[in-house]
């Protein structure tokens, strides 16, 4: 019984893993992009500031 439970797990999980580690890659990248453009912000606020004397 143990054993069909396990094929029936693995049988379902099996064929979405490689889906689900393609979406935790876009996921860790999506988070550089939202780093990258936070420090560009404050940059541009701090160019702003500093030009327009805000």
């Amino acid at each position: 019984m143990d054993i069909e439970i396990l094929g029936v797990l693995l049988g379902a999980v099996l064929p979405i893993y490689p889906v689900l580690f393609t979406i935790h890659q876009k996921i860790g990248q999506y988070d550089e992009i939202v780093k990258e453009f936070k420090k560009l912000r404050a940059e541009h606020e701090n160019h702003k500031e500093n030009y327009h004397g805000i």
